[in-house]
């Protein structure tokens, strides 16, 4: 629907994990948006992480698309969506809403060789330094917290989130009246 604005926006939600299914509903509606002119974007969004390459992918296809895009945490945002929420041109979140960051966990090792765990561990700290750079260039979280998620989880309530930078402000999401909205 087109705003006051003259701007051609498309309302989509997602809750689920970023995973390859997840990633691929996530990519194909703002593939269609495109190729129907839309001008934005604006996602209702919460998500409980998933997979990095899964979630890097979203973060620069969403980076590369002709579109403006607002996300807004309408829950929780967790794990590598935040990588994905902060691809967006504007990011907002409800008042009820947090985000959690937290080191690069690896599947079990039971039965692996210790040239597998060692090849394990170095693709967790590379993912890890991937994630790190992303936040980095897109907010301003402190490097106590960024340092702090490598170790534990770091969880981001949102009023913290506007003061470090993850959020341009505390917003709920709304449909306006006569739009629609497709879950993806």
């Amino acid at each position: 629907m087109t705003d006051l604005a003259g701007a051609k926006i498309a309302y989509f939600g997602f809750t689920g994990m970023i995973e390859p299914q997840g990633a691929t509903r996530i990519a194909a509606a703002f593939n269609h948006a495109v190729n129907q002119g839309y001008d934005e974007v604006h996602l209702s969004f919460s998500s409980v992480g998933g997979f990095v390459a899964d979630g890097i992918f979203l973060y620069n296809h969403i980076r590369a698309l002709p579109l403006k895009t607002a996300i807004f945490n309408t829950g929780s945002v967790v794990s590598i969506a935040v990588a994905v929420f902060v691809a967006a041109h504007a990011r907002y979140c409800s008042q009820h809403s947090m985000f959690m960051i937290h080191p690069t966990t690896m599947s079990g090792a039971e039965g692996a060789s210790a040239t597998r765990l060692q090849s394990a561990l170095d693709a967790a700290l590379a993912d890890d330094q991937r994630t790190e750079n992303i936040l980095r260039e897109r907010t301003n979280i402190p490097d106590d917290l960024l340092q702090a998620r490598r170790f534990t989880d770091v969880h981001i309530g949102a009023q913290q989130a506007a003061d470090v930078g993850l959020v341009h402000g505390l917003r709920e999401f709304t449909l306006p009246p006569g739009n629609q909205i497709i879950q993806i």
